[in-house]
Formats: structure tokens, sequence, C-alpha cells
């Protein structure tokens, strides 16, 4: 079953603009009892805005771009889901350097490191969640099968393993760097 592209950006949109509603109304009905530091969540939707139209969008458009023969096989939307053979391909490196720059801006922008490590690992689940959502873009289908296939193959589990490993490397090397620069700053 294939559903329209305005369908698809409305459902690849629409969890964004709900989860910043939900921010800002308990923020505003519950000023007195729960304090929400805006701040902090806004730097992690905007990593998350990042990785979704930079990250995905660099991999989509100039990496791989679509033509009729890679959808037939769907080589490209495999790809996209099994992340790591996009991050590691010789040709494509530019978008492992696109992740790091992107997870390290997130991490060295929060005041307290223990925030920025929390972040990225919960950026690393994000990110393959993103990636579901571009592959059906890329295949203009909305196919179910694809998560189903993720899990019971190797090559999900390296993905996961991949993107945790690069996302707490990059948060551990932010977190020194911001240490770093608050101790230059106070001397």
């Amino acid at each position: 079953m294939a559903l329209s592209i305005e369908l698809l950006i409305l459902f690849s949109v629409l969890p964004f603009v709900v989860i910043f509603a939900v921010i800002l109304l308990v923020s505003l009905y519950k000023k007195d009892k729960l304090k929400i530091d805006l701040g902090r969540q806004g730097n992690f939707l905007f990593a998350i805005l990042l990785i979704y139209f930079i990250f995905f969008g660099y991999i989509c458009n100039y990496v791989y771009p679509k033509t009729a023969d890679d959808l037939i096989n769907e080589s490209i939307g495999e790809r996209i889901v099994f992340i790591y053979q996009v991050l590691f391909n010789p040709s494509s490196f530019l978008s492992l350097i696109i992740l790091i720059a992107i997870v390290f801006l997130m991490v060295f922008r929060e005041k307290f490191y223990e925030y920025g490590l929390r972040n990225s690992f919960w950026l690393s689940f994000i990110i393959i969640g993103i990636s579901f959502i571009w592959y059906w873009f890329i295949v203009e289908s909305f196919d179910l099968t694809i998560i189903y296939r993720f899990f019971i193959m190797y090559e999900g589990y390296l993905t996961i393993l991949c993107l945790i490993g690069i996302n707490m490397s990059t948060a551990v090397l932010a977190s020194k760097a911001r240490q770093k620069y608050d101790k230059s700053k106070s001397d």
C-alpha cells in the first residue's frame, strides 16, 4: 500500500510538533509546580532536527540519489535502515563527520555533561527511528516488515552498536572539551 508524499511528510513532521507542543503546554500550565528548562529540551530537539534534515538529507540527496534501478531492488532503503553501511562507506565518509559534529555540538552546549551523555545515548535510537521514516520516504510505500527484518538480522544489532559507540565516544570527547572550556574561561 503506497502513501502519498503529503501523508508521509505529515507523519514525519507530526511527532516533532507534538513533542514541542507537550513541552510548551506543560511549562505554561504548571509553571509554579513543575519547571522544565526549555533550553535543555530545545537543544535536544534541535539536534534531532539537524539529524533529520541535514544528516539524512545529505545521505539521501548526495550519497545515494534516487534512480529507477535502485527503487526496483530497494538498495537505498536497506542502506538507510542499516546505517552503519553508510557511515563506514568511503564514498559517504562525510556523513560520519556530519553525525559526529551534530552530537558534539549537542553535548558541548549542555552545561551538565551527564545530560549530554544521556541525550546522545537516546539520540542513537531516535536515529534508528528516523531511518525507518526515511526508508518509507525512499521506497514510497509504508512497509512495516522492515522493522521486523531490522531486529532479526545481525546488521540491525550492528547498527545499534555502531550508533551507540559513535554517539557515546563523541559525547565523552565533547564533555571533556566543555570541561576544559569552562576551566579556561574561569581562569
